[in-house]
């Protein structure tokens, strides 16, 4: 019979609802809504199936020549590093196809992209979320990510179509006399929809990087197209979640890159309280403008790997202010876009070379980068020459031993008690998580049930021991 263990805010008066994800040392993994002031339960399945850990399901949110008619208005096309990426393009046309899996607000139709979309997945669990009636299901299709009025996501806000504009920035079809151009070639890209109104569950984003990368997902379908390259434009405050970095871990373990915009902030990033920025193995990316220089918004820091560019981006989108209409252009900035063309280059290494191992690739990328005109310290090791990446790549061994320096040593993870903050007078705290999502913002108790959790379990763990 399974056991149940209760958790009571002793101190707390006020309601607690907060997202958890439950992983139990089998590997099953639940994730539970828990409100301690009414006793609601959390319970592991039986007696040998004991609770691994307990963390915070935090929302993270979205960061934010040829005959291609628009293509003129691409200065990351036109006018950044004597063509780079053009020229790139051209070094590996023809070689092996890479898929590229844009983790984001899912996909639209649209006639520079429809071309290149292969299967994808639609990783949201919250059908209010999602906004289009159900839960996780096997349609990606951006239905947008618009916040109505009222919402528990705060103010309202448009649907951005950031999956969209992302996935243009890396593979929109060249020379197809449509829109505008793609910064890689010989890519395919899967879109796979984590954000929603309110941005995503780590859990749901977490598993979507385990699934692009061909690992398995209760309840999910085989992967037929498993991703070489994984972008995440999208983040939040916080450490590393332990079950987003086992993600990252498996994907890396497949031979998969995960790239992630650092955010747009302005914020010194070494504080390891960005993620995922600030899990292990993933390949961070600062933005620059047309000047090669840092851009004002981006995140900096000793840990950002690589540059690319982020202002003033014009790439694919839809027209519609909430739900779809018909297919559009326009410019967006940010650490998001930037990530973009780290992916595209990502994919076209791996396409010239696809034995390489993805720490080579990291380090081709940083080898082969032009400096940046920093406005901080540390902005990054430098802005992505995809050209000379490529011709790098074409001349590299694999070589399984191999191993870039990653200066993220821990995963970014930070010990629990030192989020405890008590908060002053009204009644006493059970603490207080300095960085939830959007949609629960700064609701006291949210740790204490995960610390709860924690304490009780292994006192009923010692007791089974005592009286076994």
């Amino acid at each position: 019979m399974g056991k149940w263990i209760f958790l009571l805010c002793l101190l707390g008066t006020q309601h607690v609802f907060a997202d958890f994800i439950v992983k139990y040392r089998s590997g099953k993994v639940v994730t539970s809504k828990i409100d301690p002031t009414t006793l609601s339960a959390l319970a592991t399945s039986d007696s040998d199936d004991q609770i691994e850990y307990v963390e915070e399901d935090r929302y993270l949110q979205l960061h934010s020549s040829p005959n291609d008619p628009l293509y003129s208005q691409q200065w990351a096309m036109v006018n950044y590093l004597n063509d780079s990426f053009e020229m790139a393009k051209q070094e590996v046309s023809g070689a092996q196809t890479i898929t590229v899996a844009v983790v984001d607000t899912g996909r639209t139709s649209h006639s520079d992209l429809n071309a290149v979309y292969v299967q994808g997945h639609d990783f949201i669990s919250d059908s209010t979320n999602s906004q289009d009636g159900d839960g996780r299901d096997s349609d990606p299709t951006d239905t947008g990510d618009y916040a109505r009025f009222g919402s528990n996501c705060g103010s309202m806000s448009s649907s951005s179509w950031h999956g969209t504009h992302v996935s243009g920035i890396v593979a929109a079809q060249t020379n197809n006399s449509v829109g505008v151009a793609g910064a890689g070639t010989n890519i395919q890209i899967q879109p796979i929809r984590v954000l929603g109104q309110c941005g995503g569950k780590t859990s749901d984003i977490a598993d979507a990087i385990r699934w692009a990368a061909g690992g398995s997902v209760s309840g999910v379908g085989t992967n037929q197209s498993p991703a070489k390259v994984i972008n995440l434009s999208l983040g939040g405050r916080g450490s590393c979640s332990q079950y987003m970095q086992e993600a990252v871990n498996f994907a890396n373990s497949r031979g998969a890159l995960v790239v992630v915009s650092s955010g747009n902030d302005g914020a010194n990033v070494d504080s390891l309280e960005y993620t995922p920025a600030n899990c292990r193995g993933v390949f961070r990316v600062g933005a620059v403008n047309t000047y090669r220089g840092e851009s004002t918004y981006s995140n900096y820091g000793s840990i950002i790997d690589i540059s690319a560019p982020g202002d003033i981006i014009y790439s694919t989108v839809n027209g519609g202010y909430t739900t779809a209409s018909s297919e559009s252009y326009k410019t967006m900035s940010g650490t998001s876009m930037s990530a973009g063309f780290i992916s595209a280059t990502a994919a076209m290494i791996f396409s010239i070379n696809p034995n390489l191992y993805v720490d080579q690739v990291k380090d081709i990328m940083v080898r082969t980068a032009q400096s940046v005109y920093c406005r901080n310290i540390n902005c990054s090791k430098g802005t992505v020459d995809a050209y000379e990446a490529v011709l790098e790549a074409r001349r590299e061994v694999p070589d399984a031993s191999f191993e870039y320096q990653d200066t993220v040593l821990s995963g970014g993870t930070s010990n629990v008690e030192s989020r405890v903050q008590v908060t002053n007078g009204g009644g006493g705290a059970c603490g207080t998580i300095e960085d939830v999502n959007k949609a629960h913002r700064n609701y006291p108790g949210a740790l204490f049930v995960l610390l709860a959790v924690f304490f009780v379990h292994r006192f009923v763990t010692r007791m089974r021991l005592k009286h076994s």
